[in-house]
């Protein structure tokens, strides 16, 4: 599933929050207009949450129709050392994974500095941080190293397994 960011410098109207379902969990989209400004992944909470229809289409596109091109407009955040992490995120392949070491020896930087970055991604799964991995095993994801965002992140690397072709 191809993904075409279109990076925006700004954005004047008002955030509006909203949920969309995913193979994963429910993702929470903060989004002002047509430009996601945040994602983050809804694991303690049982109250019902806005939904919209256009943006879980796109994101049911995202998930099953692999050969269709998914555009987004995604906020622009991050020092540029992060956005350089994050674009060489976007160069791994869906059902593929990579250390943190391989991807630091890529950037000239340390394992360290790349979790950081992955940690620190404000669009994850469009920016695919749970493709990254330790030599020892899975690493984190979203700063979690167990519980209910690890979990998210086995159901993620599960999911691109299953359906890669």
């Amino acid at each position: 599933m191809p993904i075409a960011i279109d990076w925006v410098d700004q954005c004047k109207e008002t955030a509006r929050s909203i949920v969309v379902e995913t193979p994963a969990g429910r993702l929470l989209l903060t989004v002002c207009g047509d430009v996601i400004i945040n994602m983050d992944w809804v694991v303690d909470s049982n109250s019902p949450m806005s939904s919209d229809n256009q943006w879980q289409n796109l994101f049911d596109a995202y998930w099953h129709d692999r050969d269709k091109p998914i555009a987004v407009k995604l906020l622009m955040q991050g020092t540029p050392y992060r956005r350089r992490v994050w674009a060489e995120l976007c160069r791994i392949p869906f059902g593929e994974t990579r250390s943190y070491a391989a991807l630091a020896k890529n950037l000239a930087s340390s394992p360290r500095a790349v979790g950081n970055a992955c940690r620190d991604n404000p669009y994850a799964p469009i920016i695919p941080c749970h493709r990254v991995v330790s030599a020892s095993g899975l690493g984190g994801y979203c700063g979690a190293t167990g519980g209910a965002l690890l979990d998210i992140k086995i159901k993620l690397l599960r999911f691109e397994a299953e359906h890669c072709r």
